[in-house]
């Protein structure tokens, strides 16, 4: 186990540790880059738990025990254990790095502060799109509702359209289109338009009819294969803009948002 696969186990069953164990994974997650291995009783001081712990820690990573995987780390950061990753997989993870980094140099942070400020300023919020940008709508969707916001994404055709008519001054409509000429998201946006909300547009195409009805137009950048249309990794850059969104609003109404996630956490427990 090299030190990349330890960093994804650790987060992978961080949930189900203790407390005692969450403090040993912390500690190897912040120090593993420049790792001194001391002996199994100075390790579990300076995690501030008892060995036992970090016994029971590392028997749930996969490891007999402390010095396996001392023995382990210490190999692996003199002689680094080369990518295995086929070449499909090496393509698709360098596309998905490739259609970030778009993605982030078309990135305008005053123009996601401005959305950020028309989701607080607004009554409601509503999201709009179809197949895999319809995906990222209620992505979305969830993500706002979880820092408080009232957020709604219908997967239904017919119930887009019944709500881009519902849809009246003080609300907000964000419509989701990669190509930016999906005919049905067009026409939900162009409904919320008439009504007086505030719209905006998350698109691949920078002169594509949908830039044409948004208030606010925000870009994305993703890979599009002829035959099959958009991929899901395209998809992924309009969640990068969407989580890009969400940080703003972190920064401008967190007092709220720490309330709402309070209550979410207590209603949930």
């Amino acid at each position: 186990m090299n030190v990349t696969d330890v960093l994804t186990v650790i987060k992978s069953i961080y949930p189900s540790l203790t407390k005692s164990e969450q403090r040993v994974a912390q500690y190897i997650t912040e120090h593993y880059d420049h790792f001194v291995f001391p002996s199994l009783t100075e390790f579990a001081r300076e995690c501030g738990v008892g060995e036992a712990t970090v016994f029971r820690f590392f028997k749930k990573l996969g490891f007999s025990g402390y010095h396996e995987f001392k023995t382990n780390m210490a190999k692996q950061l003199r002689n680094p254990t080369p990518s295995t990753f086929s070449t499909e997989v090496q393509e698709t993870y360098e596309e998905i790095i490739q259609m970030l980094n778009d993605t982030r140099n078309l990135a305008d942070n005053e123009v996601f502060k401005k959305a950020a400020t028309w989701i607080m300023e607004s009554r409601s919020i509503y999201l709009f799109g179809i197949g895999f940008s319809g995906l990222a709508a209620q992505g979305a969707q969830i993500r706002l509702m979880r820092l408080g916001y009232k957020a709604y994404a219908f997967s239904d055709q017919h119930t887009q359209f019944i709500s881009s008519h519902l849809i009246s001054e003080g609300d907000l409509a964000i419509a989701f289109s990669i190509t930016g000429d999906t005919k049905e998201t067009i026409r939900w946006l162009e409904n919320a338009k008439k009504n007086k909300a505030k719209s905006i547009a998350i698109t691949n195409h920078s002169h594509s009819p949908i830039t044409n009805i948004g208030e606010m137009i925000i870009h994305t950048a993703g890979k599009e294969i002829e035959q099959e249309g958009s991929t899901l990794i395209t998809q992924m850059s309009q969640l990068f803009v969407t989580e890009q969104i969400c940080q703003h609003l972190y920064e401008l109404d967190k007092d709220n948002i720490e309330l709402a996630k309070k209550k979410i956490s207590e209603s949930i427990d």
